[in-house]
């Protein structure tokens, strides 16, 4: 089967690598070429972690620890650790427990004076938290490294540089046309990060996507890197304060160059053409101040600084589908896409090969936004 893989990231790239281990003629296109700063996928780590008030994604997470494991196995390279997770949000709780509970997931709940307990230098205050043991820091530079190995080793090929403005559905199947060539197909895999919206306009499907930057910044020690290690991974929900709204944390170890800090503040929206990913020093201020007030025991020093980008569906899912004439579409990261890189690269292998719906995968198609844009029958296939 020829199969043409749109986007290059944490959902592309191990679509294409799946696709070519199971022995189809691949090519992956991208405008930037693998490992590109401009990518959604750059960077040196990210979360993994089961805890979510999602079943589905409670589910989707346990199957992708074995993806990683799998992934780990055929490349030879370590691509996760386990450090544990507190998460602390009032709102976020309940579900979250129930998740587990419907799942089986070993927790304990923490109460709102004992996270320090569990986060070594978290600041108490009036919201319990709850633990889990299966998260950790995802090294997404290696992991994609490793993608791009196994897609190279069984032959796949990789068109940097082409900027794709259209995939048509034809008689003879699936188009990719962009400004300098054109590709055809037995299957289209679209997997375009921000670039989803102008993409699945071309097919009829108009959603609003939103492309944002986001900053992350290393905090700790420049002398003693290290010393962060072995912390777990912290989410703190948004919360009030002082009479003022504090927006969400999220935090891991990222082992040899600090612990790594994002505050859910954007940047900005990103438009096409924005290539911009300078650090924004007033959110790189922001994060030490939360660092002072919260987080006692790290030291409150930026050792760096990143932007990176992650796209917003319409309703805080991801939009998984496989349409009618052999194109599937995977977008709408919502910012949690890494941490289901290997799995989705294996799941979207199986949509394009049109294998049967897996149960959980079919909770994201299109179908949930019939009612809201129009999406033809011939588009749908249904």
């Amino acid at each position: 089967m020829r199969c043409i893989v749109v986007g290059a990231g944490a959902w592309g790239l191990p679509t294409a690598a799946n696709l070519a281990r199971r022995g189809h003629d691949v090519v992956l296109i991208d405008r930037y070429g693998l490992a590109s700063p401009l990518s959604s996928s750059t960077g040196p780590t990210r979360i993994w972690r089961l805890t979510n008030p999602d079943r589905v994604r409670v589910r989707l997470a346990l199957r992708s620890v074995e993806a990683m494991e799998r992934l780990a196995s055929r490349s030879g390279a370590e691509v996760f650790l386990r450090r544990g997770l507190l998460w602390r949000d009032d709102v976020t709780l309940p579900g979250i427990v129930d998740a587990f509970q419907a799942a089986d997931v070993p927790h304990e709940i923490v109460p709102a004076g004992d996270v320090g307990r569990w986060f070594p230098g978290l600041v108490a205050d009036r919201r319990d938290a709850v633990w889990q043991d299966d998260a950790g820091p995802v090294f997404a530079d290696e992991s994609m490294r490793a993608q791009a190995g196994l897609l190279e080793a069984a032959g796949g090929s990789v068109v940097s540089g082409a900027v794709v403005r259209e995939v048509r559905t034809t008689a003879h199947g699936p188009e990719v046309i962009a400004e300098d060539g054109r590709w055809a197909g037995d299957v289209v895999v679209l997997a375009p990060g921000p670039g989803a919206q102008p993409l699945l306009a071309t097919l009829g499907i108009d959603l609003p996507f939103g492309p944002v930057l986001q900053q992350v910044v290393h905090v700790g020690d420049p002398a003693a890197r290290h010393t962060t290690d072995e912390l777990p991974c912290l989410v703190d929900g948004q919360h009030e304060r002082d009479g003022r709204v504090e927006p969400g944390m999220y935090a891991m170890p990222t082992p040899g160059q600090g612990f790594k800090i994002g505050l859910d503040e954007k940047v900005r929206d990103l438009h096409p053409g924005d290539e911009d990913r300078t650090p924004d020093e007033r959110l790189t201020e922001h994060v030490l101040d939360r660092v002072r007030r919260d987080l006692t025991g790290l030291v409150p020093h930026a050792l760096d600084a990143q932007v990176c980008s992650w796209t917003a569906s319409p309703d805080g899912r991801f939009v998984i589908d496989r349409l009618a004439g052999g194109v599937v579409v995977a977008c709408g990261d919502t910012g949690e896409g890494f941490k289901f890189s290997a799995l989705m690269g294996e799941m979207l292998a199986d949509l394009a090969e049109d294998k049967p719906s897996d149960p959980d995968l079919a909770t994201y198609t299109l179908d949930r936004f019939a009612d809201g844009v129009e999406l033809t029958e011939h588009v749908l296939g249904r």
